[in-house]
């Protein structure tokens, strides 16, 4: 899947179980939602977070976020 950010970089990443299993058309029919931090397929069931378009753990991106008192150890 290819995601557009606000600050106009292009991100990819790979399709899920179930985006891989659905028609054009249902993959066709997702939906930003969540501030712009989720996409949704409301038809085959399937929520994907910006963690995984942009390749990090869900705590690490909340991290950053400011949504944890400390940066995850590398």
């Amino acid at each position: 899947m290819y995601v557009t950010l606000t600050d106009g970089r292009v991100v990819t990443a790979a399709l899920t179980t179930r985006l891989l299993a659905a028609t054009k058309a249902q993959r066709d029919q997702g939906v930003v939602e969540d501030f712009g931090t989720g996409l949704r397929w409301e038809e085959i069931d399937e929520d994907v977070g910006v963690n995984y378009v942009l390749g990090v753990p869900e705590d690490e991106l909340e991290a950053f976020a400011g949504f944890s008192n400390q940066l995850p150890r590398k």
